[in-house]
């Protein structure tokens, strides 16, 4: 029993180390940032089938791919892995070191025997006539009060002083470590439960489900819990035809109901924000069907009206004339766009005659008919590309940054330091006052310190040899 017990301390202690190594956080952080380097050089945007057709042609290659899963490194198994034990060793180091940390920071040793005073690298001694004049140079030190505060109560005929400064400098590291892992396990949970991705989104229809990337490149639908609607879409162009600047009009709706609980104009970095989910205005796409064209009509010299129409619908003016676009020209004699027009008169008659988009003045200045025509360019139903994301742990991992900024002041700007005091009575009835301390950094800096103690020592004892020379002894 006694032999089992052992093995299984002797296993429990060698896997307990092997997390607290830090040889282990080396090769994890190295491993982690190969990683990282494969994901940026190495296109993630491929399907697993677009990655097999590059790779086919050597099949062990192949087989190293897809074992590492290297079209989607960040979801690869062995990248999870890998975090989980990064983040299994950050937890073991901080069980394995801080409660012992957070002891000695809450219980220090108030006084220090005489072996560590005088083993003490950095320290002041000076040599006084009378009590009362101890403690007023180590009130200069410790600060004031009944002994000086904070004190360790006198122990006759001795009196011990401490104090300390920037104690919690020491619990930045593991401050940091809290933070990292609010970070990498926010970031995992927002992998997992965020939503990246695509929806078309047809003007005049609606939408509920999004199309996003899943495991391994794979595509998946999901399901917002209610529809989005596009009531309209606007394209902007030059007067090239190349696109300016689109819009649309994005109505949002929950399912048994037609009545909107939200809606937004969405373009370009200005989303459409719903039950944590963010739609913006990413991309269109012309949707099949036959070409729209929009003219402007109305009397020779008077106020003209826009009107969308497709090939074979006729405009009808208030007088009977119709205009009915018969033909589309995508560029009629080197002239551009142009579109044939037939104008049917109240009598019946019917004449046909083109005009130009890029050309607004061909029409009322050449046929100079009862009616202006303006060719205003083309027009059509668009379905408008939305890009869906959704990010549900991401106060987690802002809150975790925050904190590691703060574990990095504490760690790298918070100097924890410790200083002790004694006032002993010597065998020729003189007074030592005794000052050590130390730091866990910065150890030239607090070198300066000391020497400003011991300047404040040697100044107080001259002003102490003027006012009594016959008495004072160094």
């Amino acid at each position: 029993m006694a032999r089992g017990t052992t093995s299984f301390q002797s296993f429990y202690d060698s896997t307990w180390r092997f997390f607290c190594s830090l040889r282990l956080t080396v090769v994890t952080l190295f491993v982690l940032l190969a990683g990282c380097l494969v994901g940026m050089f190495h296109d993630q945007t491929w399907t697993y089938e677009e990655h097999r057709n590059v790779w086919a042609q050597a099949a062990w290659k192949l087989h190293v791919y897809t074992f590492l899963e290297l079209n989607d490194v960040f979801h690869s198994w062995w990248f999870g892995v890998f975090v989980l034990v990064l983040a299994l060793n950050l937890i073991a180091c901080s069980i394995e070191r801080l409660p012992k940390i957070w002891i000695d920071v809450h219980n220090p040793q108030l006084r220090l025997p005489d072996p560590r005073f005088h083993a003490m690298k950095h320290h002041v001694h000076v040599q006084l006539p009378t009590r009362e004049a101890g403690l007023r140079l180590l009130r200069q030190y410790f600060g004031h009060g009944p002994l000086g505060a904070p004190y360790v109560p006198a122990d006759a005929p001795n009196s011990y002083f401490f104090r300390e400064r920037q104690r919690y400098g020491r619990v930045g590291v593991y401050v940091i470590h809290i933070a990292l892992l609010m970070i990498m396990f926010g970031s995992i949970l927002t992998t997992e439960f965020g939503i990246d991705g695509m929806m078309m989104i047809p003007e005049g229809g609606g939408r509920n489900f999004v199309q996003s990337r899943g495991p391994g490149g794979l595509t998946a639908s999901h399901d917002l819990g209610f529809q989005v609607h596009c009531t309209d879409f606007r394209l902007k162009t030059f007067t090239d035809g190349a696109p300016l600047d689109f819009e649309s009009d994005l109505v949002v709706t929950e399912f048994g109901s037609q009545v909107p609980v939200f809606q937004k104009t969405i373009e370009v970095n200005d989303p459409l924000e719903y039950k944590g989910y963010t739609f913006y205005q990413a991309s269109y796409s012309p949707r099949s069907g036959e070409q729209l064209v929009k003219l402007s009509l109305g009397p020779h010299g008077g106020e003209r009206l826009t009107h969308t129409l497709a090939v074979g619908e006729a405009a009808v003016m208030a007088d009977g004339t119709q205009f009915t676009p018969v033909e589309v020209m995508e560029n009629y004699g080197g002239l551009g766009p142009a579109v044939r027009i037939q104008k049917v008169s109240p009598d019946g008659s019917a004449t046909h005659f083109n005009v130009f988009r890029f050309y607004p003045n061909f029409d009322p200045q050449v046929r100079r008919g009862q009616y202006d025509v303006l060719f205003l360019g083309f027009d059509r139903l668009y379905a408008t590309g939305i890009s869906v994301g959704r990010v549900p742990f991401l106060p987690v991992v802002l809150v975790g940054f925050l904190i590691m900024f703060i574990g990095m002041y504490m760690a790298f700007f918070m100097n924890h330091r410790r200083y002790w005091g004694r006032l002993k009575q010597l065998e020729n009835g003189s007074w030592e006052v005794a000052l050590v301390g130390t730091a866990k950094r910065h150890p030239y800096q607090f070198e300066d310190e000391f020497k400003k103690y011991k300047k404040t020592a040697s100044d107080f004892l001259k002003r102490l040899n003027d006012e009594e020379p016959s008495t004072t002894g160094a």
